[in-house]
């Protein structure tokens, strides 16, 4: 969603400012200098003084831009937005949402919830498993091909062999 051109100095300070994620598809530029500016981009040139209020608008750009995923719980149907959701996973054949302290069923399917989410940094992991790779906290290796992701939530995913090189790959690891 976002490229942020800025001098090497002073990226991982404005980064952690703006509180984003650089990626490969982005609509965003973001710079503090306007001969970095893209054509056929949205550019918005600040000084770093105002980081502060840019990242207030950036988060305005990110809720308006965010898929919202209709959940249910004992209390009944509730929207969350998809930016929320930790992951995804299959559980008794039912599709569970997994939130910082809550889980709720999905009446969606896996692939369903893949298709709508691809732009949503949401990432299949297995069979059973998509997961929001803004949440992973640690990655660890695990025997046979695997990896164990540490959510931001405390759970622990699994990341099977058969999604191991695609999510190497995507996470540049």
């Amino acid at each position: 969603m976002f490229k942020l051109k800025v001098p090497k100095e002073a990226k991982s300070r404005i980064r952690n400012k703006l509180k984003i994620v650089d990626s490969k598809k982005y609509e965003y530029v973001l710079t503090t200098d306007k001969d970095e500016i893209e054509e056929d981009k949205i550019n918005i040139v600040f000084s770093e003084d105002n980081a502060e209020k840019v990242n207030r608008m950036l988060d305005s750009i990110v809720k308006g831009e965010d898929i919202f995923i209709t959940v249910e719980s004992d209390k009944g149907l509730k929207h969350i937005e998809s930016r929320r959701i930790h992951y995804f996973m299959i559980e008794n054949e039912e599709v569970h949402a997994y939130l910082m302290n809550h889980t709720f069923s999905v009446n969606m399917k896996l692939y369903e919830l893949e298709e709508e989410l691809k732009n949503k940094y949401f990432l299949r992991v297995s069979k059973y498993a998509l997961v929001n790779i803004n949440k992973i906290d640690y990655i660890k290796p695990a025997f046979n091909s695997k990896l164990n992701l540490l959510m931001k939530n405390g759970h622990t995913v699994e990341v099977n062999r058969r999604y191991y090189k695609t999510f190497k790959k995507t996470l540049k690891l």
